[in-house]
């Protein structure tokens, strides 16, 4: 068993075993013991690494080290898509806590690169729920938070309303959000609802963004789109069949980043899609079920960072 251990651990340098072991532990929140069975090594060694994170600065608010094969691919994801910048973090041990890792690191990110002056329009989505949770309360002058979806009705514990809101209320900014349904009834209602003059406002202090930040929704059981019911099942089945990949905004595209020719593409209210190519995003997201509709967001949209996790950057390079 030793040696299947110290195989197992030996794929890693050192600096690189005390980064991964602080991510599963102070982000993924796992145990002592997971962590000992994932990087294999035994529980007195993971005790160990750990408080020598600490004591090394590698642990300080925020993880400093990278994990070295996180920085390959985050060099290869830059050549591959002409990125500024990426970000990649460790895959999650449990899947389901892909979003917490991402979101942990998008907001530090954040944290670093938000000035003075900025006008950030904001998409929705959990992954970008826990960006803004680990956002610091430090107040930015002149900066100017847009929201670029709709709200929701019914309460839910994501709403791209709330988002926006919580977002400004950290850096102390303007807030201005789009007073209408994130789904219309009919295009007809749609195409009114967008035609008031305070949306238009809304919508046109967006184009004057900045900095766009957004996240993707897939297809899974787990979506908030497929969870809070305002698209029926049947719609999403006819969605999958027209070639949609996923969604951006709410707008549903294929694998090339159109627009899908289906009704709930026209009953959506929300900053036009055509339109994002004209502002640098950062886009948010993670996970083997994102990898096609991520690959088909950075064909669509002018992505200048993309902060995302070792599953996804793998599946984006291996196409």
């Amino acid at each position: 068993m030793a040696m299947i251990e110290n195989d197992k651990a030996s794929r890693f340098p050192d600096v690189e075993l005390k980064a991964r072991a602080a991510w599963h532990y102070y982000v993924e929140g796992l145990t002592q013991e997971r962590i000992s069975e994932i990087l294999g090594i035994g529980r007195i060694k993971v005790h160990r690494i750990l408080s020598a994170a600490r004591e090394e600065g590698v642990v300080q608010f925020r993880i400093r080290d990278s994990v070295v094969e996180c920085m390959v691919l985050e060099e290869a994801l830059k050549q591959r898509f002409g990125l500024s910048q990426a970000v990649v973090v460790p895959s999650a041990a449990d899947r389901s806590n892909a979003p917490l890792m991402i979101g942990h690191a998008a907001g530090a990110y954040l944290a670093d690169n938000v000035n003075a002056g900025d006008v950030i329009a904001l998409g929705w989505g959990r992954t970008l729920k826990f960006a803004i949770n680990e956002l610091p309360r430090r107040p930015i002058a002149r900066t100017t938070v847009v929201s670029m979806l709709g709200g929701l009705t019914h309460a839910q514990p994501l709403n791209p309303t709330e988002s926006a809101w919580e977002f400004a209320e950290k850096i102390g900014a303007e807030c201005f959000l789009l007073p209408v349904p994130v789904y219309a009834d009919r295009p007809e209602q749609r195409d009114a609802f967008m035609s008031q003059r305070s949306v238009q406002d809304v919508v046109f202090r967006a184009r004057r963004a900045n900095i766009a930040v957004l996240s993707v929704g897939s297809f899974s059981n787990d979506s908030p789109i497929a969870n809070y019911g305002f698209i029926k099942p049947s719609e999403l089945e006819e969605l999958q069949a027209a070639g949609a990949v996923g969604d951006i905004l709410c707008h549903f595209i294929d694998a090339e980043g159109r627009l899908v020719d289906h009704e709930v593409n026209r009953r959506v209210c929300a900053y036009p899609l055509q339109d994002l190519a004209d502002i640098p995003a950062i886009l948010v997201s993670g996970g083997q079920e994102k990898i096609a509709i991520m690959r088909a967001a950075l064909a669509n949209t002018k992505v200048s960072v993309l902060i995302t996790d070792e599953d996804a950057a793998k599946g984006l390079l291996n196409r």
